[in-house]
């Protein structure tokens, strides 16, 4: 349909109200992720009186209160992936025309999470809920879309393939893994680390953990003393 010049182009108010709704029930379901210890008091009840929607509303626009909280996972994922690329951005554009140094792209991919894990007013406890709701569904399929997304780790594998020209794809996709397995590992099971060594390195000094994580996983990416580099 033609719009007259200087008219308004129409908007079925239903369509806005719809986008609205969805996105003030994302909006406080994340809320509630980030600030919830445990994703069993996040009840569907809960999300609809804090978005000030019919309980009803959960279900025609989202389907489940778990497919709700794993959309509201991706919201998060997004801006925490958005936080990652622009430290990477910001190590290529400094290092120009050459690759930027291996400690400043693994520091882009890390830092994030360490940041996030020991800042109380981050959104870390969002990872942990849709870990626990997804670990607890029947459903495999849950959250296998967003576990799958590693778009923005592919801009990572380009930029380290150019600083470890030795390894192939697959074998930077290999040790990229292993990195954020590392990462998982120290931060989410502080006790068994604390265990196994102690607090002379302190578990709970969020700089003195990337260091170390930059250390131990560095040595992923060097080629061994006497190969050839390709």
């Amino acid at each position: 349909r033609t719009v007259a010049k200087g008219s308004r182009p129409h908007v079925h108010r239903s369509c806005m109200s719809t986008e609205l709704t969805t996105a003030r029930i994302l909006e406080v379901t994340e809320r509630l992720m980030a600030t919830t210890d445990d994703p069993d008091r996040i009840t569907v009840r809960r999300i609809a009186a804090a978005a000030g929607v019919a309980v009803s509303a959960i279900s025609y626009h989202f389907g489940s209160r778990d497919a709700l909280m794993v959309a509201a996972m991706a919201r998060c994922y997004t801006r925490f992936n958005a936080e990652r690329l622009n430290r990477l951005t910001a190590a290529v554009d400094a290092a120009r025309p050459s690759p930027p140094p291996l400690d400043a792209v693994l520091t882009a991919l890390l830092e994030p999470s360490v940041r996030w894990r020991y800042d109380p007013t981050s959104d870390y406890r969002v990872f942990l809920n849709f870990r626990a709701i997804t670990r607890r569904s029947a459903d495999p399929r849950l959250g296998q879309a967003l576990a799958e997304e590693v778009d923005h780790l592919g801009l990572f594998l380009d930029v380290l393939a150019r600083i470890a020209p030795h390894l192939t794809r697959a074998e930077l996709g290999w040790r990229l893994h292993a990195t954020l397995g590392i990462r998982d590992n120290v931060l989410r099971n502080r006790t068994r680390l604390v265990a196994l060594a102690g607090t002379a390195i302190d578990p709970d000094d969020p700089a003195r953990v990337l260091a170390e994580l930059v250390a131990m996983t560095r040595c992923l990416f060097l080629a061994p003393a006497g190969r050839r580099v390709r």
